[in-house]
């Protein structure tokens, strides 16, 4: 059983007082010294005596593990320094350790720069390629394999589907494809296919076959109760003209079995909805006519049995495909020597799902004592099985015995996260892991930081406002009245859910200045979803000019849902002068002279299609002797394509300005690093460019990027310019049916219109209403993370809308109770603090 203790207050010293180190899950709220504390428990560790390569320390990025291991060794330094005893003071605070001498941090700090090969801080992924050639007989890996990166892993994807559409008979494919579409006409079947793939492949891939087979299609009524329903609708003889007619029409449906239309048939919701509720069925107001309870049952069971039917004849389908597909892109791979990170992480948790943990320790040369795990809200059930038993044997001392039980250093086990921050669940990460680790390792001790000592209390009480008051919007109405058939059900759970577990936030920094401001754009009187969202890029754009222009200083950082958005105020910024920059990249093609220079291999490739001809002769390109696809082709033939790229950036550079000078050698140089595993055909490197994100090397201090990419980083202004669009986004293609989160799905089912829930038994219900709550759940995720960024200031730009409309926006209107009107435009909704924050 795990020990709750909820501190605000809480030191990393405090559980080292006796030496003793137990097992620790800390809940760290954004800005609250997460990396503090997990340095601290590394020092703390380092300081027993325990050797650098007994600890394992994870994160997710290659940053993150370089600040850990950059902090440690920058806070022994500093503590070493004869002359800085604030930082000796600080250190002894941080471990607990209030004698801690100066000569112990020199000696500490010369043993980790000795032993700077043998230290593991490192990313997951570091981690599992480790474990991989450790393990290379067992995972059944080729020899001299690599990893991929994401553009090869789509390249490998559609050879692979290609290779699976060529192997079946056409009579085989036509079948899976009706099956997979329910019977509809698809315009391109490797389109097709690659969609399916690219949305259950990773959830399917470590559930047994029969997963996709759960789901129970009943047997639809006999002819004859079907034929003696529509007669009853027949004979009925409503007042309504209205209802006369739906009931001609269902009769008509029953007489000729046509019965897919009836999955989204309003009768047939409304009967299922009184049918729960034990009211008469009625079609609007108007109530039906007596008698019809057995016809209507008939219905809806022949209804439910064509739905389900299609749904379960679409899931074998989809099982068959993604079978083949698993066993084309594995010999793939294997042929190819390659393997992608999801490959090693699944091979490795069947295996270590049988492993000893002595293995283990000869494998790795050495026994890892220590654990430490950042950022486990993001964790998939594949990651965890893997890190599981290495877990528990630093958590339990009974597992795998020390030979010598009086050892002074003992093993710990440490975590480190924040569920409200779980914002990857499309990559596989699943919070509630985060919370099982606590129930699974004995003994845990759980520790809550709740104090930001980023940002000031203006920012703070926003924070506090929004989150703890989310059940003021209309969305949570039917958390308590709702009904396990409507998605809108677990959608309001999960907000009312948010709400209630939400802490109580507390600012360090009680006198830093601070500033919200949250404001609607121009109104823009059409339909037009596009000229809405540039009307509001614009006045961002703007009030990010201004702010620019009179604290030149601060840093602003730019934050949008969508890389697209990222694309349009770049673009918006930079004519307004502004000074930007872009953090994670963006493709080479946002240079006019590196799409030149692929328009001309485009050219090469496809010397029949004239659009290539005519941009490159409408160019300096057109004026270079000889210039034509034969040219092009010769080029890369004669001197392979890095050259070729040289070459033709070096007719272009005279006339280009600095930013596509610095495009231009960046593609030279993703060239140069494409050339050893390149392929015949000039459009996979124009294909790799157009997708492949390169960041710009200047560091402007206004930064534009994703939510998802802000993580970890702050800034003294924020500005959240897309807060319109739908709060949970697209469906996902399938569902899976979890029994246990940290174990593979018992059961898989493409996914179903909420408005055909009801068809559903209890179970798959609930596995499709857990889905919507985690996607709920995740786009509130997104929304802290985001409004967490600043350290004095955040500005809200958003569009005109209705109060109740599913959108952040409307959500943070609702939540903070002010009485302004958010359908206005150009109207100050929300503004706290001093709007001067960054003169004093």
């Amino acid at each position: 059983m795990s020990t709750e203790i909820r501190s605000h207050d809480r030191s990393p010293s405090d559980v080292f007082l006796d030496g003793n180190l137990p097992p620790v899950l800390v809940r760290a709220s954004a800005g609250t010294g997460k990396t503090y504390r997990l340095t601290a428990r590394l020092l703390q560790i380092l300081f027993q005596g325990a050797a650098p390569e007994s600890i394992l320390a994870t994160t997710f990025t290659r940053k993150a593990a370089g600040e850990i291991l950059e902090r440690i060794l920058l806070t022994l330094a500093e503590a070493a320094d004869p002359e800085n005893d604030a930082a000796l003071e600080d250190l002894r605070r941080q471990v607990g350790l209030e004698t801690l001498p100066r000569s112990l941090c020199l000696q500490l700090l010369q043993r980790l720069v000795a032993n700077i090969h043998r230290i593991r801080i490192c990313t997951l992924d570091s981690l599992f390629t480790q474990l991989a050639k450790s393990f290379p007989f067992e995972l059944q890996l080729p020899p001299v394999w690599r990893l991929t990166d994401e553009i090869e892993e789509a390249w490998l994807r559609e050879r692979a589907i290609d290779s699976m559409v060529s192997m079946l008979q056409p009579g085989e494919l036509a079948t899976l494809l009706a099956m997979l579409s329910k019977g509809e006409t698809k315009r391109s079947i490797v389109r097709e296919l690659i969609q399916i793939v690219s949305g259950a492949y990773t959830k399917a891939r470590q559930t047994a076959p029969e997963a996709w087979t759960n789901l129970d299609a009943p047997t639809a009524p006999d002819d004859a109760a079907l034929t003696s329903a529509a007669g009853s609708f027949r004979l009925s003889d409503p007042p309504q003209k209205t209802v006369r007619a739906k009931l001609d029409a269902m009769a008509e449906l029953l007489e000729t079995r046509q019965f897919d239309s009836l999955a989204t048939e309003t009768l047939i919701k409304n009967y299922a909805k009184a049918k729960r509720n034990g009211e008469p069925t009625k079609l609007g107001r108007s109530a039906l006519p007596d008698g019809l309870d057995d016809a209507l049952g008939a219905l809806y069971a022949a209804a439910r049995s064509n739905t389900l039917s299609l749904l379960a004849a679409q899931n074998d389908a989809t099982g068959q495909v993604l079978a083949l597909y698993d066993g084309q892109v594995a010999q793939l791979k294997q042929s190819l020597r390659t393997l992608g990170f999801d490959d090693i992480a699944v091979r490795l948790a069947k295996q270590f799902s049988k492993v000893d943990h002595r293995s283990i320790s000869r494998r790795l040369d050495g026994a890892i004592d220590h654990v430490l795990l950042d950022e486990f809200q993001d964790t998939s059930p594949a990651q965890w099985q893997v890190l599981r038993p290495l877990a528990f044997r630093s958590a339990d001392a009974a597992i795998d015995p020390d030979p010598d039980p009086e050892a002074a250093v003992k093993r710990s086990f440490f975590c480190v996260g924040d569920t409200k921050q779980a914002i990857y669940g499309w990559r596989g990460g699943v919070a509630e892991i985060f919370d099982a680790v606590s129930a699974e390792i004995g003994g845990v001790e759980s520790i809550e930081q709740n104090t930001s000592f980023r940002s000031s209390p203006v920012i703070m009480d926003l924070i506090n406002r929004v989150f703890r008051n989310l059940s003021r919007h209309k969305i949570a109405d039917a958390a308590s009245d709702g009904h396990d058939a409507d998605k809108a059900t677990y959608e309001a759970r999960a907000v009312t859910q948010f709400a209630k577990r939400f802490p109580q936030h507390v600012a360090f920094k009680a006198s830093l200045p601070g500033y919200v401001r949250m404001e609607t754009c121009e109104k823009i009187d059409s339909r037009d979803g596009a000229e809405k969202t540039q009307a509001c890029y614009q006045l961002a754009a703007r009030r990010i000019a201004e702010l620019s222009r009179a604290a030149p200083e601060r840093s602003i950082g730019v934050l949008t849902r969508t890389n697209k958005g990222v694309a349009n105020l770049i673009f918006l910024l930079e004519q307004l002068g502004v000074d930007v920059s872009q953090e994670g990249g963006n493709p080479l093609v946002d240079s006019a002279a590196v799409d030149l220079v692929l328009s001309a291999f485009m050219m090469a490739e496809h010397p029949a299609d004239g659009r290539w001809k005519f941009h490159v002769d409408h160019s300096p390109l057109g004026q270079v002797e000889g210039m034509s696809a034969d040219y092009v082709r010769d080029l890369v033939t004669e001197v392979g394509i890095a050259r070729a790229v040289q070459h033709l950036a070096a007719f272009l550079a005279p006339v280009c300005g600095p930013r596509d000078t610095t495009r231009l050698k960046q593609l030279a140089q993703l060239a140069v690093a494409y050339e050893p595993n390149a392929t015949d055909r000039m459009r996979d490197f124009v294909r790799m460019v157009r997708e492949k994100r390169v960041e710009r090397p200047q560091s402007a201090a206004v930064r534009v990027m994703t939510v998802h990419q802000s993580k970890g980083l702050e800034f003294d202004a924020v500005f959240l310019p897309e807060l319109d669009g739908n709060l949970t986004g697209q469906p996902p293609l399938c569902i899976a049916d979890s029994r246990n989160l940290t174990e593979p799905p018992v059961g898989l089912s493409r996914f179903l219109t909420n408005e055909a829930w009801h068809f559903l038994d209890t179970r798959w219900r609930k596995a499709f209403g857990r889905d919507a709550a985690g996607k709920m759940t995740e786009a509130l995720c997104l929304l802290y993370v985001a409004m967490t960024r600043p350290r004095q200031a955040l500005y809200m730009v958003v569009q005109p809308c209705k109060p109740d409309d599913k959108k952040p926006a409307a959500l943070i209107h609702a939540a903070l109770g002010v009485d302004t009107n958010p359908s206005e435009g150009e109207t100050l909704l929300y503004e706290a603090g001093d709007s001067n924050w960054y003169e004093r």
